[in-house]
């Protein structure tokens, strides 16, 4: 036996032993291990096949690589088998035998002899279908999460457009609001203007919801209620106006409106008001003054009371009769005015803020500025939370008279 016959006897028993290696390897992966001949044609499949495409080792062995390909990849990868160059990572598409796609990771190695010719190939498959359906749902989520983020930021835009831009201040009263927007927005709105030179109207709503549909609905309430400062109408009148002319909009979704409309004759200093279902406010009277030091009383003994009258929540049903209740204010008097974020943030423990906690701070900062109020009850709601963000919209409008009611 020459030299010559001496090496491709080593060469067989080296390429036998390679061989004996990757079929063991084979099975004791999930992963598909392959042979291709030089063609491209299978001359081993290992039976993690069954697996990932459906197929037994038998129905692979012999068929051309790109039998089991998609159509697009048939076409794409036909010059694989012919480059003599080594893959890696490459994604296939392939046709399960069920007829669903597969998608697999693949990696190919040429195996060349001393010559220089092509023997064979050898790789391996990964099925990454759900790898890959993982990384689309992903996608999908983070495009998501962007067109919210993107409709969150323009509802903010629309209600921080929507509110007044400074407070009111006369010889006769002060007003002012605020409003802190949710992580995600809501549709709070608050808003004080003269309806004439005697008349000061002020209103509080909350849409039902979150992003851009609360934030348009608060634009068709603001123009209505502007518009319908243009004419003459009590508080009750205005209501029945404002749930007439949006009904048909909110029953058409899934939206509704809480209102609170107040009007405030100057002159004689008389408050007329009327409610849609949103939760009242606090009258805090200036001649209880010296009963604000114990917080056990009542809301009524402490000269704290809540402003409500009957009304149904906007856009239930048309041709509704709102109560409109008149009371007069004096020299010191003060309202709380407020959407439900307020009262019902949370606690770490899950603790409602609620009513009591708020009438506390309103009456101890009751001889202070309405924007000295407000900034009181905020601080002492961040301390309850023990945040400074809230999952609701937190609104506050803070009305304060300053004369006494006229001699009769």
């Amino acid at each position: 036996m020459d030299k010559t016959d001496n090496e491709c006897q080593n060469i067989e028993s080296a390429l036998a032993e390679s061989e004996e290696r990757f079929s063991q390897m084979a099975e004791m992966t999930g992963e598909w291990l392959w042979e291709q001949d030089c063609k491209g044609y299978y001359s081993y499949s290992s039976a993690a096949v069954k697996q990932i495409l459906g197929y037994r080792p038998d129905e692979v062995i012999g068929k051309h690589y790109t039998q089991f390909l998609t159509a697009k990849d048939q076409a794409s990868q036909q010059h694989y088998a012919q480059s003599r160059q080594p893959f890696y990572g490459l994604t296939n598409h392939y046709r399960h035998k069920d007829g669903h796609q597969v998608l697999t990771e693949s990696t190919g190695l040429p195996l060349i002899d001393t010559t220089g010719k092509l023997l064979k190939w050898r790789g391996v498959d990964r099925d990454i279908t759900a790898k890959k359906a993982a990384e689309q749902q992903i996608r999908s989520t983070q495009i998501a999460l962007a067109i919210t983020q993107s409709e969150i930021n323009i509802a903010q835009k629309i209600q921080i457009s929507l509110l007044p831009s400074a407070p009111i201040k006369t010889a006769d009263f002060e007003v002012t609001g605020i409003c802190l927007p949710a992580e995600q927005i809501g549709g709070d709105y608050f808003d004080y203007f003269f309806r004439d030179e005697t008349h000061l109207d002020m209103v509080i709503a909350d849409v039902s919801g979150h992003s851009i549909g609360p934030a348009l609905f608060m634009v068709e309430v603001r123009s209505a209620i502007r518009a319908q400062a243009q004419r003459s109408g009590n508080a009750s009148e205005i209501l029945k106006i404002l749930n007439d002319f949006l009904y048909d909009d909110l029953n058409k979704t899934d939206y509704f409106i809480t209102l609170f409309y107040l009007q405030y004759n100057i002159t004689t200093q008389q408050l007329s008001i009327a409610n849609a279902g949103h939760p009242p406010p606090l009258l805090f009277k200036s001649s209880q003054i010296d009963n604000t030091r114990d917080s056990k009383q009542s809301l009524a003994q402490r000269g704290c009371q809540l402003l409500d009258a009957d009304g149904l929540i906007l856009g239930i049903r048309k041709n509704i009769t709102f109560e409109q209740k008149t009371l007069t204010l004096t020299a010191g008097d003060l309202l709380l005015i407020y959407t439900d974020g307020l009262i019902e943030a949370e606690s770490p423990e899950g603790e409602f803020f609620g009513i009591e906690r708020v009438s506390d701070t309103f009456i101890r900062n009751a001889q202070n500025s309405p924007q000295h109020i407000i900034t009181a009850i905020l601080n002492a709601l961040k301390q309850f939370c023990r945040k400074t963000t809230f999952n609701d919209d937190i609104t506050l409008m803070v009305f304060k008279t300053k004369k006494p009611p006229p001699v009769s």
